[in-house]
């Protein structure tokens, strides 16, 4: 059964232009979620427009098994960011943080770094396995409201907008945090990538598709200038990562499990030489693993996808608050 078609946008509030586009209904929940686009700020969303919460997300599979097998090295994009804004090293704060292999690169390009994520035991780790000291259980509210008068130059959300249901608050909440000409720096999926290979890009994972023009219509309307936008071709390791994340927990070196049993035991969060030394071979056993098993079919994917329009995948955005 369909969901009555909302009243107004629930992103941006319109009354206006809203059109069913497609159903689907949650295998899980058994809820049926409707796609509705609007014609004001070009947003599709999905209707219900609800966040199922961090219990939801630690039973299903696709992020279940993230602190099983987590990727420990930065991500292209989290590289792009850094050397984009090389020259106005600062503070960041990463929302959604895990582990912190974004944080990690950036402090050692010379940035001081904070994080937060819902996941407890992702932040346990990511102190013990990269030194963090900065990083906490929170959401943005909840981060804001424990430190008001702590700003930033760059405030990042990797794959995390998509999953909000509050994106105007959220982003307002973002600019709070920055300083005077600050950045920001996301992540998402691109709405016309192709879904066979990102089909967890629904509800109640994912709740809004964005394409670059709802995405600098949205941010230029909150005071940013967008200055760097773009669709990108994940190429052949962002595919191979892709197949880490549904198939790696079955091949997993437990790194996240172990450091979990260290804080417990009360050992102390900053690795230790021996420690380091484990950190290494785990990140070697790691690489090795995803070159032999996950190597080949993401080389065969990545030359199937590469002559039509749906080999974009994310869509990834750096924009500057207006001073």
């Amino acid at each position: 059964m369909h969901n009555p078609k909302p009243e107004k946008c629930l992103v941006c509030g319109s009354p206006e232009g809203i059109t069913f586009l497609e159903s689907y209904t949650d295998p899980l929940l058994g809820t049926t979620y409707d796609l509705f686009s609007c014609s004001a700020c070009d947003v599709w969303f999905w209707n219900p427009l609800k966040n199922p919460g961090s219990a939801w997300y630690e039973r299903d599979e696709r992020y279940a098994g993230r602190n099983e097998d987590p990727i420990l090295d930065p991500t292209e994009n989290h590289k792009r960011t850094i050397a984009f804004l090389d020259s106005k090293k600062g503070r960041v704060l990463d929302i959604g943080c895990g582990v912190g292999n974004f944080l990690a690169h950036a402090a050692s390009k010379g940035w001081e770094c904070y994080g937060i994520d819902f996941d407890r035991d992702a932040i346990e780790a990511g102190k013990h396995t990269f030194g963090l000291e900065h990083l906490e259980v929170a959401d943005l509210r909840e981060f804001k409201e424990q430190h008001p008068d702590l700003t930033f130059d760059l405030v990042t959300a990797f794959d995390v907008f998509e999953h909000i249901d509050n994106h105007q608050e959220f982003i307002e909440l973002m600019k709070g945090l920055l300083k005077p000409g600050g950045h920001i720096a996301m992540t998402m999926p691109y709405r016309k990538r192709a879904l066979w290979l990102m089909s967890g890009d629904l509800p109640p994972r994912h709740l809004t598709r964005w394409d670059r023009g709802a995405l600098s219509k949205f941010l230029e309307k909150h005071g940013f200038i967008v200055e760097r936008i773009e669709r990108q071709n994940e190429g052949l390791r962002p595919v191979l990562m892709k197949m880490r994340f549904r198939y790696g927990k079955h091949f997993s070196i437990g790194l996240v499990n172990s450091v979990k049993a260290s804080v417990q035991k009360g050992e102390k969060k900053a690795p230790s030489g021996a420690q380091k030394f484990k950190i290494k071979i785990a990140l070697l056993l790691a690489r090795t693993k995803d070159i032999i098993l996950f190597g080949i079919p993401a080389l065969a994917i990545w030359l199937y996808m590469l002559p039509g329009e749906r080999r974009y995948i994310t869509l990834f955005v750096i924009a500057k608050l207006k001073e």
